[in-house]
C-alpha cells in the first residue's frame, strides 16, 4: 500500500490536467454568464432610456390625436434602439394613451451566447415608462357624502365634515380663479332635491319641484338619461308601496322629507361658490338608513351635462376632469328596483356595480371610502366601484382627513401639473 500512494503522488500530473478540464468548463460559464449579464444590463438601460424618451415625446404635443401620439412614441423608440429581440426580429414597443397619461412599454426576450452553455437561451426583458399629459385646467368634483343614522355616532359625520372642507380648500388653493366646481349628495335612505316637475311622478305647484326620492324604475336606477314622459323614467316614490320603501318607514314621522329638509340633506348641484359648499357641509345633519347607489346615481348626475343638472362640463371637453368620491359607514340597508319591478337590497348592490363601471367608462375618476366599517361584503363592493383607489378609516379625526388628504393630492396631480 505505501508503494502504491508514493506511485501515485509522483505521477500527479495527469491528475491535476484531469481536473483542470472538469473545472474548466464551470470557469468558462460563469465568466461568459457575467458578460452576457453586462449586456443585458447595457440592453436593459438603453431600452429604459428609449422608453423614457419615446413616452415624452408623445405626450408633450399639447394638439395631436391619441393615434399620432402612439405613432410619436413607436417613431421614437424605433429610432433609438439597434438592439433586437431574441429573433433578430426589431424590439415592438406597446404604447397605451389614456386621457391623463402615455404608457409606453417592452416586454421581449434578449437572446445569450455563453450563457447558452448551461441551456439557458434567453433573458426577460420587461421595462415600462409613463409620463402625465400636460395639463392645466378645470375640475368638477362631487362628494358624495353618507349621512346616515350611523354617522351620528364616534363624531363620525363632524370629523367628515372637517375634512370635506379642508379638501375644498386644499384644491381652490392649488387652481386658478373659478377653474373649480364642487357638487355635495348627502344621502340616506332617500335624496332630497330640487329638478323640474317634468321629471317627477310628485305634483308641483310651480315649474321647479322640490322634494325627496329614492331611485328610479329599473334600468332606469343605473343610467343618467334624462326623463321623459314615461313614469318609469322619472324620479319620486309610488304611495301604494309598504315596508321599507317610500312612503313606508323610509319617508315618515322621523324620517319623512320635512326633516331631510331640517337636517339640510339638499343636493347641491357643481357650483364654484365654494363658500356657500362649505357653509351647508357644516349644517347638514344625519338621518334615516343607507342607499349608497342611489347616492352614487344621483352625484353622476351632478357631473353629467343633461337635465335635470346640467352645470357638468361635455365629457369630451379636454380641459375638464370629473371626479367623485363616495363615502359610507354601513351597509346597503335600502331597497332598489329590478327588472321585475321588484324591490331588493341586493338589487342595490347590482345597481352600484353597474353605476360604478358606468362612470370609470366615461373617465370619471372615482374614489371610496369605507369608513369605519370592515364588513367583507361592503368593502368588496367599494373597492370593485374604485380600483387602487379605496380607502379604510377608522373612525376619527386623524384618519379621515388623512384620507381626504390623500384623495386630495391624487386629484391635485391630474388638475395642476405641467408632468411627472
Amino acid at each position: 500500500m505505501p508503494g502504491l500512494v508514493k506511485r501515485l503522488v509522483e505521477k500527479s500530473d495527469g491528475n491535476v490536467t484531469v481536473l483542470f478540464a472538469l473545472a474548466i468548463v464551470p470557469l468558462l460559464i460563469a465568466a461568459g454568464s457575467a458578460v452576457d449579464y453586462i449586456r443585458f444590463l447595457d440592453t436593459r438601460t438603453s431600452v429604459q432610456a428609449a422608453l423614457d424618451g419615446a413616452a415624452l415625446a408623445a405626450a408633450t404635443p399639447l394638439n395631436i390625436t391619441d393615434p399620432q401620439r402612439v405613432a410619436v412614441a413607436k417613431s421614437y423608440f424605433k429610432n433609438n434602439v439597434s438592439f433586437t429581440a431574441d429573433d433578430g426580429s426589431p424590439i415592438e414597443i406597446d404604447v397605451k394613451v389614456t386621457i391623463d397619461a402615455v404608457a409606453a412599454s417592452v416586454n421581449t426576450n434578449v437572446k445569450t451566447s455563453f450563457m447558452q452553455l448551461a441551456g439557458v437561451d434567453t433573458m426577460k426583458l420587461e421595462e415600462m415608462a409613463e409620463v402625465m399629459r400636460p395639463f392645466e385646467g378645470k375640475a368638477e368634483v362631487v362628494l358624495v357624502l353618507d349621512y346616515s343614522g350611523s354617522m351620528d355616532k364616534k363624531n363620525k359625520y363632524q370629523d367628515m365634515s372637517v375634512a370635506a372642507k379642508a379638501m375644498i380648500d386644499e384644491l381652490d388653493s392649488a387652481m386658478k380663479d373659478d377653474a373649480l366646481k364642487i357638487g355635495l349628495v348627502p344621502f340616506s335612505a332617500m335624496v332630497y332635491t330640487s329638478m323640474n316637475k317634468n321629471f317627477v311622478t310628485q305634483s308641483s305647484a310651480t315649474s321647479t319641484w322640490t322634494g325627496c326620492t329614492q331611485d328610479r324604475k329599473y334600468p332606469h336606477n343605473t343610467n343618467v338619461n334624462t326623463p321623459t314622459s314615461d313614469n318609469d323614467t322619472k324620479w319620486g316614490y309610488d304611495k301604494g308601496l309598504t315596508s321599507n320603501a317610500p312612503p313606508g318607514p323610509e319617508n315618515n314621522g322621523m324620517y319623512s322629507c320635512a326633516n331631510y329638509a331640517t337636517k339640510g340633506l339638499k343636493i347641491v348641484p357643481l357650483t364654484a361658490d365654494l363658500s356657500d359648499v362649505k357653509d351647508k357641509i357644516g349644517k347638514m345633519r344625519p338621518l334615516g338608513n343607507t342607499n349608497i347607489p342611489l347616492g352614487a346615481e344621483f352625484g353622476w348626475n351632478l357631473l353629467d351635462p343633461q337635465e335635470p343638472y346640467t352645470e357638468g362640463a361635455p365629457y369630451d371637453d379636454r380641459n375638464t376632469r370629473k371626479f367623485l368620491v363616495l363615502l359610507t359607514d354601513g351597509m346597503q340597508t335600502s331597497s332598489q328596483w329590478d327588472s321585475d319591478k321588484k324591490r331588493s337590497i341586493a338589487q342595490g348592490e347590482d345597481n352600484l356595480k353597474s353605476i360604478c363601471k358606468s362612470m370609470r367608462d366615461l373617465n370619471i375618476t372615482l374614489f371610496t371610502i369605507a369608513y369605519d366599517i370592515t364588513q367583507p361584503k361592503i368593502t368588496k363592493l367599494l373597492k370593485d366601484c374604485a380600483p387602487g383607489r379605496y380607502y379604510e378609516p377608522d373612525a376619527g379625526g386623524s384618519e379621515i382627513k388623512q384620507v381626504f388628504s390623500q384623495i386630495t393630492s391624487q386629484i391635485k396631480n391630474r388638475i395642476a401639473r405641467v408632468s411627472r
